[in-house]
């Protein structure tokens, strides 16, 4: 089983497993973390929540994770999108809005990339309020730029953590952080 299988496993578990809610994804390779959540989210639901802290460049992480323009470039935080056979709403948690959409039992949350708000205590306490004001079924968080977050207090506000492994799948990555020095 490579470090991908290994993913979707844990994922999908974590999916079926209705005794927990917030699942946080880590790992060096963002795209390869999207990608699998995502595609594992296909599976399941039908409709879901985006939430991100860049929305001028999340279309741009999603299609790159995929490889494919699956959105268009820019996003509005009104309009509904087709990703794979789900409709997904995207819209921002780093800016205030009153139409911030809280979920409920049929859909899931994704948040990421959250590292923005890990390392900045106002910002983060805002963050778990939301967090807790999420009614989605399943909600997942995922890092991006792994190396720069220095308070992981964020794994105990959640049911599970999983690091996403690419030692097998991505060496050369890893080869290149370890080269520079950041892990």
């Amino acid at each position: 089983m490579n470090d991908e299988q290994r993913a979707i496993e844990a994922v999908l578990n974590f999916l079926n497993d209705d005794t927990k809610k917030f699942l946080l994804v880590r790992g060096y390779d963002e795209d390869a973390k999207l990608r699998v959540v995502l595609s594992c989210l296909n599976k399941t639901f039908e409709r879901g929540i985006i939430r991100t802290s860049s929305m001028s460049e999340i279309s741009f992480l999603i299609n790159r994770a995929f490889k494919k323009n699956h959105l268009p470039t820019t996003i509005k935080s009104t309009s509904t999108y087709d990703l794979g056979r789900m409709t997904v709403v995207i819209n921002s948690y780093a800016t205030s809005t009153k139409n911030n959409p809280t979920g409920n039992d049929n859909c899931f949350t994704v948040f990421f990339p959250v590292q923005t708000v890990l390392n900045n205590p106002k910002r983060y306490k805002i963050f778990l309020e939301d967090l807790a004001h999420t009614n989605s079924r399943k909600v997942i968080l995922i890092t991006t730029n792994e190396w720069s977050i220095d308070e992981w207090d964020i794994e105990k506000q959640v049911d599970e953590v999983y690091f996403y492994s690419i030692e097998e799948d991505n060496p050369q990555v890893m080869k290149n952080l370890r080269n520079n020095g950041v892990i």
